[in-house]
């Protein structure tokens, strides 16, 4: 009932009709309603508009500079009275910049930096200015060149960002040839490693070298097709089909001074002497090993990984590993390792399984390992084997032909010195034992397996009389498994290290690179004890990988890290190159 009442009022209510003035006053008075408010708001002013926003201009807004040069900014502050700003630089070792807005250049580093200017009114307002730090203020063409005795060869030199493009020629070696006013350079008759140098006229800070091999060698170097991706510290492997997998390597964050690793791989093949891509690993990784199977596949193992951990100037070791397969040219993860490492070593045994030891747990620093482990391809599992008497990384592996695996050199931590100690790995034991010791205290050496059985090492970073510095050598000994001593063998004409060692067919060990910007190349005779001086790369390599082909020559790929390189070189026995 009362549903249908209350249905019936409104029914009824539709067929009121009010009067004309009773709807204006009903309206009038809602009106008043709306305006009043408590009688006060109709009479109030209008809202005052909101202030304009703080902004941050800074001129110029970007700059190409030279490394170590200086550029003044200005920042203009709207939106407040306060125009106060703080200056800053948003990548960390991308310069300097004071109070007053001038801004230094790095020493060490090129690229595109951004300087920022934040108002000290709201720190939420920034004002960027873009710099292009130059990576060369003075280039010289060739930097590296092969001549024969008494051979010749023009010089080219451009000067970058200053008025004056003039350039003096000097030889920085005495008795290392002549050069004239226009850059024609005569190289004297004696062989042996010479520079020219290109310097400024304006600024004789300023300046340029190009390497020098004189040599009546008639092996050398020549170009062949460059990495898709240029990388330093990569891996190399020969696989069964001939062709060459390159995987990993170094590469500098955009940002900051922090090398870390990259996940792309290619492949090298010999026919068509190109790269091509060839899948990507399952972790970025640099300083790791990888290790051709019996059954045909690589393991990958360990290294320092991606930039996004960055510690310090370092990444952290990994304890990843992954398969790469030949086949589908595809990388698939494996068993992980007991304990992560970078700059250890993995040695393919008789048996099949890979010894894995040392390591460090950060790159550019942190603590080696003595701990080894064993990977079983049929199980894909790592187990711990013993351990080494010293912890150690960037140290070398050598498998023996008894089967035993020499250990050589090598860091126990970053801040330390390296260790002259060797000891031998024997699988049948799971056990190491200390062996002689090295003449000579290095790491960042080469250790190369001779055809008689014997080990070469050659070169690395050794500690400096009466400093704590180290310095690349040129010193070599050799290993005898048979007295498990070291002697003193010829020493090389140039100190390397982080060079390669590659054992030639016919028992000579080519070295290769190796310290900064080194180009050139020697042969280790074991015949004379000796090393001579052969054809040099195009290129100056450190970090680089070499791998002897199929067919007796030699694949050299890439090398550094702050600036990694694409590049790649055949070494030829009899290669010609014009003199």
């Amino acid at each position: 009932m009362q549903n249908s009442r209350t249905l019936g009022r409104s029914r009824s209510f539709t067929n009121v009709r009010f009067h004309p003035r009773a709807i204006a006053l009903i309206i009038a008075a809602v009106i008043g309603d709306w305006g009043c408010g408590g009688g006060s708001t109709s009479s109030s002013p209008p809202p005052s508009p909101p202030p304009p926003p703080i902004s941050v201009t800074v001129t110029p807004n970007s700059a190409t500079m030279l490394r170590g040069t200086t550029q003044p900014f200005a920042a203009k502050v709207t939106g407040t009275t306060n125009t106060a700003v703080t200056w800053s630089v948003q990548e960390n070792f991308g310069g300097t910049i004071d109070s007053g807005g001038v801004y230094t250049a790095p020493q060490d580093a090129y690229g595109t930096f951004h300087v920022v200017a934040t108002s000290q009114a709201n720190s939420a307002a920034q004002g960027i200015a873009a710099v292009a730090v130059q990576q060369s203020q003075l280039a010289i063409s060739p930097v590296a060149v092969t001549l024969a005795p008494d051979g010749a060869q023009t010089f080219t030199a451009s000067v970058l960002g200053l008025a004056n493009t003039s350039v003096t020629w000097t030889i920085r070696e005495a008795g290392g040839g002549l050069i004239n006013g226009t850059g024609f350079y005569s190289a004297p008759s004696a062989a042996g490693f010479y520079h020219v140098v290109a310097t400024s006229v304006e600024d004789m800070t300023v300046t340029a070298s190009s390497t020098i091999t004189v040599t009546t060698s008639s092996s050398g170097f020549i170009p062949t097709g460059s990495l898709q991706t240029a990388r330093g510290f990569q891996t190399a492997t020969l696989l069964g089909d001939g062709r060459v997998l390159a995987a990993g390597g170094a590469h500098r964050a955009t940002d900051t001074h922090c090398i870390g690793g990259i996940a792309s791989a290619e492949v090298y093949d010999v026919g068509l002497g190109a790269f091509a891509p060839a899948g990507a690993l399952t972790a970025a990784r640099y300083a790791h090993t990888a290790t051709l199977l019996q059954n045909g596949k690589v393991l990958v193992a360990g290294g320092f990984g991606d930039t996004s951990d960055c510690q310090d100037v370092g990444v952290q070791a990994q304890n990843t590993a992954e398969l790469y397969d030949p086949a589908t040219s595809s990388f698939n993860k494996t068993g992980n390792m007991g304990l992560p490492r970078g700059g250890h070593t993995a040695t393919l045994l008789m048996n099949g399984k890979v010894l894995v030891a040392g390591g460090g747990d950060q790159g550019g620093g942190g603590t080696g390992s003595a701990s080894a482990e064993l990977y079983d391809p049929s199980t894909g599992a790592f187990t711990q084997t013993g351990s080494m008497a010293v912890a150690r990384f960037r140290h070398t592996a050598t498998l023996l032909q008894n089967g035993k695996v020499l250990i050589v050199g090598g860091i126990p931590l970053n801040s330390a010195n390296p260790t002259s100690t060797a000891e031998v790995y024997d699988p049948a034991t799971g056990s190491f034992t200390v062996t002689g010791g090295m003449t000579t205290a290095r790491e960042e050496h080469t250790a190369t397996l001779l055809a008689d059985g014997k080990v070469l090492i050659v070169g690395g970073e050794s500690p400096v009389t009466g400093s704590s510095d180290l310095q690349p050598t040129a010193t070599a000994e050799i290993y005898d498994p048979s007295s498990s001593s070291f002697s003193i063998t010829g020493s090389m004409a140039e100190a390397r290290s982080s060079q390669t060692a590659t054992l030639l067919p016919g028992g000579t060990t080519l070295i290769a690179g190796g310290g900064d910007d080194n180009s050139t190349a020697e042969l280790y005779d074991p015949t004379t004890s000796s090393f001579s001086i052969t054809g040099g790369m195009e290129v100056g390599r450190s970090g680089h990988s070499a791998t002897l082909l199929m067919d007796g020559s030699v694949l050299v790929v890439g090398g550094g890290s702050f600036f990694p390189i694409a590049t790649a070189e055949l070494y030829q026995n009899g290669a010609p190159w014009d003199y």
